[in-house]
Order: C-alpha cells, then structure tokens, then sequence
C-alpha cells in the first residue's frame, strides 16, 4: 500500500500536472484559472499536494478558496473546497481523506472561520468521514422563458408548440415580477461605476439586514466576474433616477440556451422583483429557453424567486460545512454566487 506526504506549496511548482488533472477530472477548465486563483482579493489559493513517497508523483490536489462574508458588518472569512483530484490509480487506498483533513487543520488554525463545499454522490461520503457535516440543502430553481422545451418530452412537438404561447402567458400572469415597478433604471456597469458601486457595497454591510453576504467591492466584482477565466458575465444596476445612488445589483451568466442568476441583492427588498422582471426581459429577448438559479433554503430570495413562477428542478444539491452547526451559515443568503470562488 502506498504512502503519502501531504504538502502546501505554489501551484506553478505543479502547473503541468494540475492542468493535466483538469483535462481528465474537469474538462473544459482553461489554463489561464491558475493565475486567476492567485489574484483573489480576498488571498490566494491555499494548494495542497498528496505526493507518493516511494515515487514522488503528484497523487493527488485540494484547494482552498479564501471568500469573505458579512453579517451586520462584521467580517467572517471563510474557504471553498475545491480541485479535489485524486489520480486514477489511486482511488481506492489513495490520499483523498488525508487531503480533506489537511485542508481542516487550515480551519482549526484559524486561517478561516469555516470551511464548506458541495460534494458530488461519490465524495460526500468521503466528506463526512473527514468530519464535514450537512448545513441544508440548496434549491436549484428555473423560470421557463417558453414552455415548449418541456412540454415536448411529455406530449410531442406538434401540441408543445401549440401550447407554448398560452402556458407562457399564464405564467407571467401569474408571476409577482409581472407587476413589480416599472419607473427604476437599469444599467450595465462598468469600471466608471467603481465609486458608486463601492458606496453601495458600504451600505449593503451597513444596513443590518440580518444575513450573511457576499462581497460586492468593486475590486472583487472586477475580478470575480470581468476577469473570470471561465464564464462569461454581466453585472447591472438598479438606480431609483440617473445619477442617484446604487439601490440594487445583479449578476447574470448567458449560456448557450439559458441565463443564469449568479447574484441578486438589494437594499430595499422591493427592488428585487424589480430585477427579477429586468432579467425576464433580458431572456425574452435573447431568446433562451429558461433562467436557472441556486438558492438555499434559509435564503429569503426563494420565496420570492418561487412568487416570481421559478420551478424547483428537483436536484440535489447538498451544502457540506466544518465545523459542523455555524449560527452564521444560518443566516446565509446563499446564491449560485457562492458555490465556487
């Protein structure tokens, strides 16, 4: 049976085998993410190597995402797990638990305030044994833009292509969005925006809102979401009259037949049916068959995502904590946002 050293060092040190990983594990991963990771405002990637002490081959990866929460103003830093790779031969009596309880010392040397990841069916047993446990589960929520994609499966093209414009109209009936105020002004911020858009980040951590959320400093919107390596962004604001302060941001993804809420957040919560109608537009008129978010289920955006006619998907997503029972994640407005860096 092998043995293994667990190690923390640079990435580069590895690059050419972490990029052969990620075309076997997560294909599709560009090069250019490595250097991405290491820009974080919040603090670099924390890389972790289980390299095979007979051999000295990379075996395998964990990282550490560093991503920092405010709750009431008060700042909590905590990491997403990540890059968890194990190479082919060593699955079954591989380092994969020793990696997991390498990157928890990181945790119990206060380095974070707490760790959390979403493990696929094969790892969460493994995440358990490490001593993750499970803070709840989060909704994986879609708004049909038109109905027929889904009415096909079950009744054939020809009646889903009739029944598409009457079942698009009922929903939008139907839907809280469809009625929500009209007057606000929408616009596609960009680097001129930095000034406003750090004021409003200032009063989202003022405003005592009672929740755990996110950043939203022009520094990390840049780099987060314009300099994302992977996806393909777009961040608006909502502002009550031109030149007026930020009242509210969200934050798409366009796919090829979907667009995706990564964030929406505002300091009035009646503004947020507000966006939610601008981002129905925005999908009508690209033309997408549906919008897609995740939402955890403390999160009070789901009632209004679910008063918005958004479907719950039905699948599972589990999100995973160490240590286990943190009042914070309690209050966690949890988005798509926060499943990865």
């Amino acid at each position: 049976m092998s043995k293994f050293e667990i190690i923390q060092d640079s990435p580069h040190k590895y690059k050419d085998k972490i990029f052969d990983f990620w075309k076997e594990y997560l294909p599709g991963t560009p090069a250019e993410r490595l250097d991405w990771m290491e820009n974080n405002p919040a603090g670099p990637a924390i890389w972790l190597f289980a390299i095979e002490e007979k051999t000295g081959s990379l075996a395998g990866t964990i990282s550490l995402f560093p991503k920092e929460f405010f709750l009431n103003s008060k700042k909590i830093k905590a990491a997403v797990l990540g890059d968890f790779m194990l190479h082919s031969k060593f699955r079954v009596f591989g380092p994969a638990l020793a990696l997991l309880k390498a990157a928890i010392t990181y945790q119990k040397q206060e380095v974070f305030d707490f760790l959390y990841t979403i493990p696929n069916l094969k790892s969460k047993k493994l995440v358990e044994k490490a001593g993750f446990r499970l803070a709840g589960e989060l909704y994986f929520m879609m708004h049909p833009q038109r109905c027929e994609f889904l009415l096909k499966k079950y009744i054939g093209f020809f009646l889903a292509a009739i029944l598409d414009m009457p079942l698009s109209l009922l929903l939008k009936f139907f839907s809280s969005a469809t009625y929500a105020s009209r007057s606000a002004i929408f616009k596609e911020i960009d680097r001129h925006d930095d000034a406003a858009v750090n004021e409003f980040c200032k009063q989202i951590r003022k405003s005592g809102i009672g929740l755990m959320t996110g950043e939203y400093s022009s520094a990390y919107i840049d780099w987060r979401y314009r300099k994302n390596p992977e996806f393909d962004f777009q961040i608006f604001s909502l502002r009550k009259k031109a030149g007026e302060v930020i009242q509210g941001l969200f934050i798409i993804s366009l796919r090829t037949d979907r667009l995706v809420i990564y964030d929406i957040v505002a300091l009035d919560n009646k503004n947020i049916l507000s966006m939610i109608n601008k981002i129905m537009e925005i999908c009508k008129k690209r033309k997408f068959r549906g919008i897609y978010c995740s939402i955890y289920e403390n999160n009070p955006l789901l009632s209004v995502i679910k008063r918005s006619c958004f479907f719950d998907t039905k699948e599972q997503i589990e999100l995973y904590t160490y240590p286990e029972k943190i009042k914070e994640t309690e209050l966690w407005a949890f988005t798509s946002a926060d499943r990865n860096i």
